[in-house]
């Protein structure tokens, strides 16, 4: 098993990271880039590029590699410039000199221009490419592409269909393992894009990021708790069912996530086992609010950031803010955790969606999941009633355009 793990940039992390064997790599990236990824900057720490090329450095010491993400969902055009051009090779020679081993790329462009240029980088294929069929693995391992890190939303419970791409591939290919995102959700496009351009340094929303997609995958799991269980994290005494398939190279996310809980969550899937809340390992997190150990630098940013009435509504702004607050769990324990998920409950219950290949069938007739969610997902009533609220107004703020328009009424 290899894993690649989320690099946060928090001090004295990387030796602690590099204590399991297991782990071969980290990946990250600036907090803001000319490129940008796939988490909006005030979710992040900030970062320098002298900050950047210590920590490859360590990595190194460590025998760690280091994979800097070039992922964005698009280019947006830049490379079709002379600007754009400039810029994209200054990022690149910067990442050659100070050593960075590997880089992921979701653009083809991209890639060609990296193997032509920079034979040196192992090139990775993010998830923001969207591989999901034999057909795509072979156009990228044609163009080059080192390792392939496949469609989680469209393939992480797929049996059949990760098999096929195992047999397409000459090459590696790469799951993430805790990721909390819906199977088949309408909104990865979206998302995909609203992210890069948050973490632009140029062009974009240059930080900003009003994030509609999260407010409905999150909502619509509290109002259908089946929902936490149909997503596509994988959990660590399921990696062997993978494995037999053929696959055994895993990433671990997320790079907004506090050092003690990365820690715990590489430990759990290099131990292959974890006892407790699911959502502690593969729920979403951002360090967002002080209690975290979010630091200060951050925090002031975040809302300088996020600032802007000329936007959005200032009103708007502080209720999203508010809303993000309670939908990111920071609390996992027993009796305290608004929404709890056994992980021991869930034994055999991926097994069980293979075994029902399920991306042949309607859920709303098959009632597997949501047996399941009976046994395994508790929700505290008065939280849910309350964030429901708050995302039933968002919503509502969304689709009649009151969060930046006042005194206008939807047209009869």
């Amino acid at each position: 098993m290899k894993l690649s793990v989320a690099y946060t940039f928090e001090p004295g992390i990387i030796p602690l990271l590099a204590a399991f064997p297991e782990v071969k790599e980290l990946y990250g990236k600036l907090s803001r880039d000319i490129i940008g990824g796939g988490r909006s900057t005030i979710t992040l720490r900030p970062t320098t590029h002298r900050a950047l090329a210590s920590s490859v450095a360590q990595a190194h010491r460590h025998g760690l590699s280091f994979n800097y993400l070039i992922n964005g969902a698009s280019l947006y055009g830049m490379e079709q410039t002379r600007r754009g051009q400039a810029a994209i090779r200054r990022q690149l020679d910067m990442l050659a000199g100070i050593g960075v081993d590997a880089v992921t790329v979701a653009s083809p462009y991209l890639l060609r221009l990296v193997k032509k240029q920079y034979p040196s980088f192992k090139v990775r294929v993010g998830v923001f490419a969207l591989v999901d069929t034999p057909l795509k693995v072979r156009q990228w391992e044609a163009m080059g592409a080192d390792t392939i890190c496949v469609s989680a939303i469209a393939c992480n419970r797929d049996f059949e269909k990760l098999d096929n791409l195992k047999r397409a591939s000459k090459g590696e290919l790469q799951l993430i393992v805790n990721a909390s995102c819906l199977l088949g959700c309408c909104y990865e496009p979206t998302h995909m894009h609203l992210l890069t351009q948050s973490s632009m340094r140029r062009g974009g929303r240059r930080g900003f990021c009003l994030d509609y997609c999260f407010l409905n995958c999150s909502s619509a799991k509290l109002k259908d708790p089946t929902l936490f269980l149909r997503a596509t994290w994988i959990r660590p005494e399921d990696l062997h069912l993978y494995e037999e398939i053929g696959f055994h190279s895993f990433k671990i996310v997320e790079r907004s996530c506090p050092g003690d809980l990365l820690l715990k969550r590489v430990a759990a899937y290099a131990r292959r086992s974890f006892s407790g809340n699911l959502l502690e390992i593969a729920g979403p997190v951002a360090q967002i609010k002080r209690e975290q150990g979010t630091p200060m630098s951050q925090r002031m940013r975040m809302i300088g950031t996020m600032l802007r009435p000329w936007y959005v509504k200032i009103s708007t702004l502080l209720e999203m803010k508010r809303y993000a607050e309670a939908a990111i769990p920071h609390e996992y324990d027993k009796g305290k955790a608004p929404v709890y998920i056994e992980n021991a409950a869930l034994e055999g219950f991926v097994e069980g969606m293979r075994n029902r290949k399920c991306s042949g069938l309607d859920c709303t007739l098959c009632g597997y999941c949501e047996s399941k969610a009976k046994e395994a997902v508790s929700i505290d009533e008065s939280y849910r009633a309350g964030t429901l609220a708050r995302a039933e107004k968002l919503d509502r703020g969304l689709v009649t355009s009151s969060h930046w328009l006042s005194g206008r009424r939807p047209r009869s």
